[in-house]
This record gives C-alpha cells, structure tokens and sequence, in this order.
C-alpha cells in the first residue's frame, strides 16, 4: 500500500507515494524500538519486517500456533526457535 499522507508506521516515517510495508497480522508491542517485539497470526511470518534498522534480539510470537522467532540483522533472517 502507498502512503497518502505523512505515515509513521511500524517505526518509520512513509512520504506520500512511498510504499508502506504489508505485515499482514504483525504489529511491535508498545515501546518497542530498534528491538521488537511482534505478535500476529502464523499466515503472516513471510511479512515479518528485514528493516535494515532492525536489531538481532527482535522476537515474534504466532497466537494462533506458539510459534516463536527471533532475528539476526546480519542475515536479515527470522529464525524459529
């Protein structure tokens, strides 16, 4: 999806026209910052973020399943535990 306006998203600031990323279910806990914490639906965890500002340590939690990952920024990968 494409901003409309000035959008601060998931940690980030979008300009009008930029592309906004789809994480379907996934939102960051309150308070997260370089370092989230994710919770969403298993269907989803193809639309876990790679920011290229998110750290190794963010975690995510599938509700629906228990499923648990964490991210390693220098592979830029998600890996379940």
């Amino acid at each position: 999806m494409k901003a409309e306006n000035l959008t601060y998203f998931d940690g980030h600031w979008y300009n009008p026209g930029d592309e906004v990323p789809d994480l379907g279910s996934f939102v960051a806990m309150p308070g997260s910052d370089k370092v989230r914490n994710y919770s969403g639906l298993s269907r989803d965890v193809d639309k876990l973020p790679k920011y290229s500002d998110l750290m190794t340590g963010s975690s995510a939690i599938c509700v629906d399943t228990g499923q648990l990952f964490n991210y390693e920024s220098t592979t830029k990968t998600w890996y379940e535990l």
